[in-house]
């Protein structure tokens, strides 16, 4: 094989990994698009990718609905992620799983998160740690229709 073409490959193939790793639909309800004044947006923060910020995605959910059977989602593969940056849900309360981690540390953690989301607002999950705890912020904005 051609050495100069060993780095090219390495390079192309690491994009496609990095490009497949949120491929997760946004749409975690049954049925037909909802109008975005129907649903509730969660949305994870990621800063930069060398930079000193953690990032949040969403590694699991479940509903908390009032009666009936929770609904439980998890996503990702051991050794490589699926984990969204986005999920819209029906209204109403949810266990959140985050995952966070750090770029280029082995620093992570998975805090859970319990929300009540209401239809018409995006949330958006935040990580921080310190002191080997994680902390996670949740900021909400009504959505523009």
């Amino acid at each position: 094989m051609n050495r100069s073409f060993l780095p090219h490959a390495s390079i192309l193939l690491s994009a496609l990994l990095c490009s497949c790793g949120f491929m997760t639909p946004a749409q975690q309800y049954e049925g037909e698009r909802k109008n975005s004044s129907e649903i509730a947006l969660i949305q994870t923060y990621l800063g930069s990718p060398f930079g000193d910020e953690y990032h949040a995605t969403i590694s699991a959910y479940s509903s908390k609905p009032e009666t009936g059977t929770p609904i439980v989602k998890r996503f990702g593969l051991p050794g490589f992620t699926d984990y969204p940056r986005e999920i819209q849900l029906n209204p109403g309360s949810y266990s959140l799983e985050v995952y966070c981690f750090k770029s280029l540390t082995k620093a992570t953690y998975r805090p859970p998160l319990d929300l009540s989301v209401k239809a018409g607002y995006a949330y958006t999950v935040k990580c921080d740690a310190s002191a080997g705890k994680a902390s996670v912020f949740v900021s909400q904005e009504a959505r523009v229709l």
